[in-house]
């Protein structure tokens, strides 16, 4: 998994059935591997006719008509719940504080590998900012058939279109499921209104958010493209081989009619009556007739193969092409503090101070310099101290 977006794990799809289920008052019996679950008789889900049903969470997708549906990320029943939660309540809201992460700051590898320890940190929150966190849906599928589904979660900032991997990561590990140290902190009455954002400023995060989404997957989409390539190969060889076989056979038949001409023409010469010769000329010309539709045949076949089939790969290249769908199925628009991190030092006896742009849940914003010769601190070129303060591997 890179940075760029998390995977929405079984917990997190758990904790949200049973949040949005219980919201409209139904009963849930937990075991294990199974829910059974009960609805009001006023309340009906649009894509389940009953009001009591079980819930797995392994093997195949069931019939609606069983009643048992499958909760996983790419399982039709949780797409239709997540539908129809979007239709119903489409943005969520969440306002994020230093007091909700206290003493969880997270840091970057260039500081969390190297030998240098934090022995104070220190949050100076400067202003609020807005992010927008989105779940996404990708389907790849051939023909309009699905062969995968994927459901992916993704965090932007909303003004500057900049990833927040660590605000992902907190709110599906913190926000998202039951035992989470968070869950029921949520204050919606904080956050500001929605209406005070555009549409256009939504449909643009929400636009990177999905092709964040696709990119995360792109080693699936890739299998799945090499797959079906493989697939367009082995048919378009398949037809290959058919084609050469009925050239062979049409080569054959006009051979075998070539034979019987020279016979009857022999007959047409050694007739010993007229009734004869008229019988042997009428089915000499039946046989030329067929020679030469085969012989018609032939051509264009040959004609087909020098070109390469090429109206035929075409075809066959279409229908095992891919095609990658994404769509925005949840929302949740999070108000959270950035500002600067005041940390203090120490390592093997020499102590310094620096100051990091840093956002709460999100960690460190910005990639930084050594002062010391201006190289970029990295995982590869972790922070250092020296009698000269603060440094970096690059120039030590």
């Amino acid at each position: 998994m890179t940075d760029a977006t998390h995977s929405v794990t079984q917990s997190v799809l758990e904790a949200f059935a049973q949040e949005y289920l219980h919201g409209l008052g139904a009963s849930i019996q937990i075991d294990t591997n199974r829910w059974s679950v009960s609805l009001p008789e006023q309340v009906d889900l649009g894509f389940i006719d009953t009001h009591k049903f079980e819930i797995t969470f392994t093997g195949e997708e069931t019939s609606e008509e069983d009643f048992v549906c499958r909760l996983t990320p790419e399982s039709n029943f949780t797409q239709q719940l997540l539908d129809e939660a979007s239709e119903m309540a489409p943005v969520g809201q969440i306002t994020l504080t230093e007091e909700m992460t206290a003493e969880e700051y997270t840091y970057p590898p260039w500081l969390t590998e190297s030998d240098v320890e934090v022995v104070q940190e220190t949050f100076n929150p400067y202003y609020d900012r807005t992010a927008v966190s989105i779940f996404v849906r990708i389907g790849i599928e051939t023909v309009s058939k699905y062969q995968n589904q994927f459901l992916e979660a993704v965090t932007l900032d909303l003004k500057s279109r900049n990833r927040i991997p660590g605000l992902t990561e907190l709110l599906l590990s913190d926000f998202y499921i039951p035992e989470g140290s968070h869950v029921g902190e949520i204050d919606k009455n904080e956050v500001r209104d929605t209406d005070s954002i555009s549409d256009g400023e939504l449909f643009e995060v929400i636009s990177v958010g999905q092709r964040e989404a696709i990119d995360e997957v792109g080693s699936e989409i890739e299998e799945l493209r090499q797959s079906a390539s493989r697939a367009a190969d082995s048919e378009f060889e398949e037809y290959q081989q058919l084609q050469e076989q009925r050239i062979n056979d049409v080569r054959n038949d006009i051979s075998s009619l070539t034979d019987r001409l020279q016979k009857l023409s022999k007959k047409v010469d050694s007739a010993e009556s007229q009734q004869q010769r008229v019988g042997a000329l009428e089915k000499r010309k039946e046989i030329k007739t067929e020679k030469q539709e085969l012989e018609s045949d032939l051509a264009e076949l040959l004609q087909q193969k020098e070109r390469g089939y090429s109206h035929k790969k075409e075809e066959i290249y279409d229908r095992h092409a891919i095609e990658v769908n994404s769509e925005p199925v949840a929302l949740t628009l999070v108000l959270y503090e950035r500002g600067e991190m005041g940390l203090e030092l120490e390592q093997a006896g020499h102590t310094a101070s620096m100051r990091v742009p840093y956002a709460i849940g999100g960690g460190v914003t910005d990639e930084l310099d050594c002062e010391a010769c201006g190289e970029t601190l990295s995982q590869d070129n972790l922070v250092q101290l020296s009698v000269e303060g603060v440094q970096c591997q690059s120039c030590l």
